[in-house]
């Protein structure tokens, strides 16, 4: 299968993306309410409970605004880097399943590799990931893709 992509909303009121792979459906960001992304990902044929993780970017509201709805879905695994989680751990009253990760590092998560990046924006310590997948053979073909938004100026 490789890889699934679709974009939920992106605008200054809200991001949110869907990453699928065989074994992997993750959320790139929660810009939402959490009632808003539930009905979202409904929409689309993919309620909550079958999502594993959310990954963040950075701290600003229009990237985590739906954190606090979706902090009742313990079996969700939420992904930052520290300064990120630090920020937004202190705006919620439930403690979220944090998966921090560092800055400029690659990791593994279940079927995907993730380099992240740090970019330049006007937030903690915002990143960019890239997700690869796949055993790069005629049946698993390699895919990547990267996910990379409120940039203040293109990194050199």
């Amino acid at each position: 299968m490789g890889f699934r992509f679709q974009i939920l909303g992106t605008s200054s009121s809200g991001n949110c993306a869907l990453i699928e792979t065989d074994k992997t459906r993750i959320l790139l960001d929660a810009g939402f309410s959490g009632r808003r992304l539930e009905a979202l990902l409904r929409e689309v044929g993919k309620p909550i409970e079958t999502i594993d993780a959310v990954f963040l970017t950075h701290e600003h509201s229009d990237h985590i605004a739906g954190l606090r709805g979706l902090a009742r879905h313990t079996h969700l695994k939420v992904f930052a880097n520290y300064g990120t989680a630090q920020v937004i751990q202190q705006k919620l009253s439930r403690e979220l399943s944090w998966k921090i990760f560092e800055t400029g590092t690659c990791f593994a998560y279940r079927d995907l590799e993730i380099e992240t990046i740090l970019l330049p924006h006007d937030a903690m310590e915002p990143v960019g990931f890239v997700f690869r997948t796949g055993g790069g053979d005629l049946f698993q073909p390699r895919g990547s893709l990267a996910w990379i938004t409120d940039l203040g100026h293109t990194p050199a």
